[in-house]
């Protein structure tokens, strides 16, 4: 008998712990933050915006007087701000004006003020981010440059009409171009507290100039955000990167240093280049490269300076030959390659000039050197952000030409 009111006191006992419902809240009873900007505050510390989705199909439309049916309203979705003392606090304010609880499971971005990140005061603000549960650290970090606020109220979908996955195949493209870092908070966050290398975030902006930059010998990777020459599409754009000293933004690099960079680290996937016609250099050949390897370094700690040998293997597709020489086979093949793989080096040695100027590492041969090292305490005490300044590197580009497109040879035209 004792047996069986035992079993009938697990069997309740189970049904309260596992089908209770007493604290659960509906899906519709949050607001899902998609992006947020963080700039300094007016009298605080801190200036959150927050954009979350109305679900309404036809929020912020004009009505019959072609007036706009609420202030921060963009298509289906909402833009709010506030000035608060903390993150926290800034939350909580939030949470008393929007009819929803606010909730970050889905945040895809999160953007600094350029202002902000040259400050050296992001550490103190991404900190109780990180500690934040809901915040995800795969999270994108985006450095744009003007406030956070007014990037944010551009941030829209100009295909279909969900932002997320908008954003999410924004951030992808670094795959197919190279031109801006693939950042999350995880990395940021880790990397502001290493001894070995500094944290890189994508730049971003807001494109004001609508095609009226300077083209003049330029490339197509020689800008950094809110410079393209483009009309049209999204106004906010990703394009460079923004380099770190710990918690303080010291320089950005173009979308061609960005490029070479990612080829040191290992993680460029492609990207077009326009070299110029070795044989007449008035005509370019667009080439689309990628990495066939991960790079070879090799680091000798012996002396007082480290000294790095960098190799970089490449190849590519030949696109197009604006001269009509035969650059598909034979000697002029060689000496395309050749080419190819000068043109990359001279880029390469530029950008490691200058981040070895500022004394940041972020090609990651702390990754190779660390390994030399029988323990943390020894690595720590080597200092290798301070002596990575004095390095001596030496670079090699190895590229061959894989395809040369749909045509096997090329003809002059006949007039």
């Amino acid at each position: 008998m004792l047996r069986k009111w035992m079993l009938v006191a697990i069997y309740i006992l189970f049904a309260v712990i596992l089908f209770a419902c007493y604290d659960s809240r509906e899906v519709d009873e949050f607001a899902y933050v998609v992006a947020m900007g963080i700039d300094k505050g007016e009298g605080q510390a801190w200036k959150l915006t927050i954009q979350i989705p109305t679900m309404e199909k036809s929020a912020g439309t004009s009505g019959e007087d072609g007036s706009s049916e609420g202030e921060g309203q963009h298509g289906e979705y909402e833009v709010a701000s506030v000035d608060a003392p903390s993150f926290f606090a800034a939350v909580q304010m939030l949470n008393a004006s929007v009819p929803r609880k606010l909730n970050f499971f889905h945040t895809k971005m999160i953007a600094i003020s350029e202002e902000l990140a040259k400050s050296g005061e992001i550490g103190e603000m991404i900190a109780p981010i990180v500690r934040t549960r809901q915040i995800r650290r795969i999270a994108h970090i985006v450095v744009c440059k003007g406030s956070a606020e007014e990037f944010i109220k551009e941030n829209k979908p100009v295909i279909g009409k969900n932002l997320s996955k908008t954003m999410e195949l924004a951030f992808n493209e670094f795959e197919e171009t190279g031109f801006f870092p693939h950042s999350t908070l995880y990395d940021f966050y880790l990397y502001m507290k290493s001894y070995g290398y500094q944290p890189v975030a994508m730049l971003g902006s807001v494109n004001k100039h609508h095609g009226k930059e300077d083209l003049k010998d330029r490339t197509e990777g020689d800008y950094t955000a809110g410079q393209l020459p483009k009309k049209g599409g999204r106004e906010i754009e990703f394009f460079g990167s923004a380099i770190f000293d710990g918690a303080k933004m010291i320089t950005e690099l173009t979308g061609d240093e960005t490029r070479v960079m990612l080829m040191a680290r290992g993680e460029f996937k492609r990207g077009c280049f326009t070299i110029p016609d070795p044989k007449r250099p008035e005509l370019i050949i667009p080439i689309e490269v990628y990495m066939t390897d991960k790079p070879e370094r090799k680091i000798n700690l012996e002396g007082e300076s480290p000294e790095i040998d960098l190799t970089v293997k490449l190849e590519g597709d030949i696109l197009a030959i604006q001269s009509r020489l035969e650059y598909e086979k034979g000697e002029l093949k060689k000496e395309l390659e050749n080419a190819c793989a000068q043109y990359i080096q001279e880029e390469l040695d530029r950008t490691i000039q200058k981040c070895r100027n500022l004394g940041v590492d972020v090609f990651r041969f702390a990754d190779t050197a660390i390994w030399q090292f029988p323990t943390i305490q020894d690595w720590e005490d080597y200092a290798w952000d301070k002596r990575f300044k004095n390095a001596k590197i030496n670079t090699k580009v190895e590229f061959r030409i894989r395809r040369t497109g749909r045509q096997f040879r090329s003809s002059p035209i006949i007039t």
